[in-house]
């Protein structure tokens, strides 16, 4: 499979905690394509029907199912696996008791930080948040949880050779997203259902998941390459990356966001409206045969992957 990022995650063993969610899955799924020895981490799907079991993502990976604050499981997956790159995802459910919830990502960040740096083999470390998270409690656990990396990384890393970034992401659409609070599974809810459908989320803030799976990549491309000089903090003068939308029309662009002056903009590949068409398609190809999930991904990104960045 030619594609732009092949030459660089070709056989890199690479971790993705949340691989058994939405974007993890999608970024897993591309990351299998580009030929990376890929590791996922996380707890079983949350979802009866989730883009993990559809995709049978399970196949040509190990995947582990365990929570990030059991440290023994961590602390042995990472020096079995001695990834070169990892992708970690704060959790964002919407309900969860606020104990567990700040737990999960503070100590988890803290503890998969901390394995890291005593195993030593991670070039990159990619932390990924939500920037549209309506909720206030997961909110301030995703702040809590990127100060304590960027305390962390100025006190472990800074004389490494480990490069760490935060991501803030804006909401994302695509095929495979069965969670309770998202758009896409709202509508396929009251329409299978046949409930009225009422819309309360700003649909002009949306971007298809691919586009954020390519930020990640790219990002940990160059990150990789920088090491600590790279790495994001606003706590000691990095560059705070944040990805988001900046205007609903089709075109809409990303930035990243420096705390001292404006960082490079990447532009979304898809419009809106292509973002809504592609993630229709998915579902539409999975109603007619659940076996095409894995097919229909893996054309989406090849399609995905020849698309000029605009």
């Amino acid at each position: 499979m030619s594609q732009p990022f092949a030459a660089f995650y070709r056989r890199k063993r690479v971790l993705v905690t949340g691989h058994t969610g939405f974007t993890g899955g999608w970024l897993v799924a591309w990351l299998k394509l580009l030929g990376a020895r890929v590791c996922g981490y996380s707890l079983p799907p949350s979802s009866r029907r989730n883009f993990f079991d559809a995709t049978l993502l399970d196949r040509g990976m190990t995947s582990v199912f365990a929570d990030v604050r059991a440290r023994d499981t961590l602390a042995n997956t990472l020096a079995d696996f001695q990834p070169e790159i990892i992708f970690h995802a704060a959790q964002t459910a919407s309900s969860c008791d606020p104990v567990d919830l700040y737990s999960t990502n503070v100590m988890g960040t803290i503890n998969l930080l901390e394995e890291a740096r005593l195993t030593g083999c991670a070039r990159a470390m990619i932390f990924v948040g939500d920037s549209q998270v309506s909720n206030s409690l997961t909110r301030a656990s995703h702040s809590a949880a990127e100060q304590g990396c960027f305390a962390f990384a100025e006190s472990f890393f800074r004389e490494s050779r480990t490069g760490v970034a935060v991501v803030h992401l804006p909401t994302l659409i695509g095929g495979g997203d069965w969670g309770q609070s998202g758009l896409v599974p709202t509508l396929l809810r009251c329409l299978i259902s046949g409930e009225p459908i009422e819309i309360r989320h700003a649909i002009v803030h949306r971007a298809h998941v691919l586009e954020a799976a390519r930020l990640c990549l790219q990002l940990c491309e160059n990150l990789y390459a920088s090491g600590p000089a790279g790495s994001s903090s606003k706590d000691w003068g990095g560059e705070d990356v944040q990805i988001e939308l900046l205007k609903p029309d089709s075109a809409a662009p990303f930035r990243s966001v420096n705390n001292k002056s404006e960082g490079p903009i990447w532009t979304a590949a898809l419009s809106l409206d292509e973002a809504i068409d592609w993630t229709v398609h998915w579902y539409k190809a999975y109603s007619t045969d659940p076996s095409s999930a894995w097919r229909t991904t893996e054309a989406q990104i090849e399609q995905y992957a020849k698309l000029p960045i605009r």
